[in-house]
């Protein structure tokens, strides 16, 4: 469980899942009138996004916010000094931190106004911090038979894509590092004190003399004193920063530990982008984000892809990380129309359909179709390729994708603060859960020109569809 004093907000975009994942907003009925100022607005969130609104749940137990109240209340009452408007206001937004936090779920986390404009941002391609999308990759530990102690679980701070063009592109920074340390300060993990715990537990430490032990746990206790919680890292990589960062990259055979500065900065970055390839008469369109506008800016494109009677398409969507599901659905109609690209799975067993939406029959893309992905492809995009490989639409070339298929909803407040929580997991049309594995290719290739070779084989090879 993480304490107040360790709770921080992280996954932001650059941010996206810093971090880096895109989110639409859900409000709860008392903050409609909210949500209708903003009903063209979709939000990017390192994380995915919720398709459908919520439901209402009758039986909900209200006896602990009745706790709360009466804690609130008595504080309001009785404590000596008169509580001011801003002392309520960061009481709440701790014990906001503390209750989600509790969950010891990357994805269910506070986020106070400042984070949530960075998410709304990003909606729109602008991008703040390192310019990386950054995501804490949760792994659990075997439990031993007949314990009854909760599972172990071990966070590590992720670099799942790295924006084109970025101060992050440009320090060397590259997808599948793990950051375990800024400014030399250790990012700790939700439990900081279990390194401590596996040290005690460690046969090893009892053939150690006593100055060893002594070095071992002072080295430990500058670990967690000079440490700083992960989710507060992957914070201040997403937010607005004034000055260079010096991050330090895990070691990875064989490559040794590295240390890279980043100057930050605002990046601006294009939904879409186009080009004619090379070999042949085959299009090309790449998606850097699903965001706001990336349906339509993608509908301009296979336009001119028709206009021009391209012969093929290679869709790319590699770096592609999180996301507007509605974006995704809006690319997927151009191929498969009226089909269901995903099944979401929901709390207390429900299950829905993600459909994909009618399109006039005339504009619909019945050349062949390519997608290239990797591990930097998560979320939202997965689900998208997933989607049009069942349909028969695509094949996939390229690598194994990251093996995110969360749908996470983010439900604004009327203080502009939000909650972001875990609502639902996606499985594909044919039920098969990708969360944890990644979406396998149909082919494996290693470097860009290797993939872009590939595809464009099975372009050639291809006819088009009825």
């Amino acid at each position: 469980m993480r304490t107040i004093n360790k709770i921080g907000i992280g996954m932001l975009v650059g941010v996206f899942f810093a971090t880096g994942y895109f989110t639409r907003m859900h409000c709860i009925d008392r903050d409609r009138a909210l949500a209708a100022q903003r009903d063209n607005q979709s939000s990017l969130q390192g994380t995915r996004i919720a398709s459908t609104g919520l439901t209402a749940v009758a039986d909900v137990d209200i006896r602990p916010v009745e706790t709360l109240y009466s804690v609130v209340k008595s504080l309001r009452e009785h404590y000596v000094e008169q509580l001011t408007v801003e002392e309520e206001g960061k009481m709440t937004y701790d014990a906001l931190r503390a209750m989600l936090g509790s969950l010891n779920d990357p994805d269910t986390r506070f986020l106070e106004p400042a984070q949530r404009k960075l998410i709304g941002d990003a909606a729109y391609g602008k991008f703040h911090g390192i310019g990386a999308v950054l995501a804490i990759k949760q792994t659990t530990r075997p439990v031993k038979p007949g314990s009854k102690e909760p599972p172990v679980t071990d966070e590590h701070l992720m670099v799942v894509s790295v924006l084109p063009g970025s101060p992050a592109a440009k320090a060397g920074l590259k997808t599948g590092d793990e950051i375990i340390a800024v400014d030399s300060k250790p990012v700790l993990p939700f439990n900081p004190y279990q390194r401590v715990e596996d040290l005690m537990n460690d046969k090893k430490l009892q053939t150690m003399d006593l100055g060893e032990k002594k070095k071992l746990f002072e080295a430990e206790q500058k670990r967690l004193d000079d440490g700083v919680e992960i989710v507060d890292v992957e914070n201040q990589l997403a937010s607005d920063l004034k000055k260079a960062v010096e991050i330090t990259v895990a070691a990875k055979a064989p490559a040794k530990e590295n240390k890279v500065k980043i100057e930050p900065g605002e990046i601006d970055l294009d939904p879409v982008n186009a080009l004619r390839m090379e070999s042949g008469d085959y299009g090309y369109i790449k998606i850097n984000y699903l965001g706001v506008t990336t349906g339509e800016k993608f509908a301009d494109e296979m336009k001119d892809l028709e206009t021009k009677n391209a012969k093929g398409l290679v869709l790319d969507l590699r770096g592609a990380t999180g996301g507007d599901m509605k974006s995704a659905e809006e690319i997927a109609k151009w191929f498969a129309p009226g089909k269901p690209l995903a099944a979401l799975l929901k709390s207390r067993g429900r299950r829905s359909v993600v459909g994909i939406p009618i399109f006039a029959s005339a504009d619909v893309w019945r050349k062949p179709v390519v997608v290239l992905v990797d591990g930097s492809t998560a979320r939202a995009p997965e689900v998208l390729a997933s989607g049009l490989k069942e349909n028969g639409v695509a094949q996939l070339v390229g690598k194994k994708t990251y093996g995110d298929f969360k749908d996470t909803t983010v439900l604004d407040l009327a203080d502009g603060s939000a909650v972001m929580m875990t609502t639902g997991k996606y499985v594909t049309i044919k039920g098969v859960d990708f969360s944890g594995k990644g979406l396998p290719v149909d082919i494996q290739a290693a470097s860009d020109s290797e993939q872009i070779r590939e595809a464009v084989k099975l372009l050639s090879a291809a006819g088009s569809r009825s």
